[in-house]
């Protein structure tokens, strides 16, 4: 149900790269170690055309849990 959730919270606000942060983590918590990947990377992109170097580096560390 979580995953559902955030999946229509990105749909609504693609640009919100904290809410790809915890789509990330939901989808690793869950096994997904691919969607993870693809969340964190969508999360570092959207946080650095925001100037947001705190989200870039959230990505980055998730990404080195993977």
């Amino acid at each position: 149900k979580a995953l559902e959730n955030i999946d229509k919270a990105t749909e609504e606000n693609p640009k919100a790269y904290y809410m790809f942060l915890q789509k990330a983590k939901i989808q690793k918590a869950m096994g997904d170690k691919a969607g993870a990947k693809a969340s964190a990377l969508k999360t570092i992109e959207l946080a650095k055309e925001a100037k947001n170097a705190d989200y870039e580096n959230f990505g980055n560390k998730l990404l080195k849990t993977l």
